[in-house]
């Protein structure tokens, strides 16, 4: 089972973001970074910032469930749709429904 720090480690990898990339943008240090995908688990605000980042849940970092979201608020009802419907596509293709 994943915990914090490796599922940290996965999303900045999975985005090919390096540590001080993924500092930057959430105003820490990359030696901060580096300490949460080792062994400190950071602050609620930052946690908060990380989930942000990476457009997942704070339960999503914290393992507490595995189910990513993704934010399409911003879409119209078509492009809502359309997005809902690749989704399923997906999931039929690779038998995860």
């Amino acid at each position: 089972m994943l915990d914090f720090s490796q599922r940290l480690k996965q999303l900045r990898r999975d985005r090919h973001l390096t540590q001080a990339q993924v500092a930057k943008r959430i105003g820490v240090t990359a030696a901060m970074v580096s300490s949460y995908e080792d062994i400190r688990l950071p602050s609620y605000e930052v946690k908060v910032r990380l989930a942000d980042l990476f457009g997942v849940t704070v339960d999503y970092l914290l393992c507490r469930q595995d189910k990513r979201f993704l934010d399409i608020s911003d879409l119209s009802e078509e492009e809502a749709a359309l997005v809902c419907g690749m989704v399923e596509l997906l999931k039929k293709k690779d038998g995860k429904k």
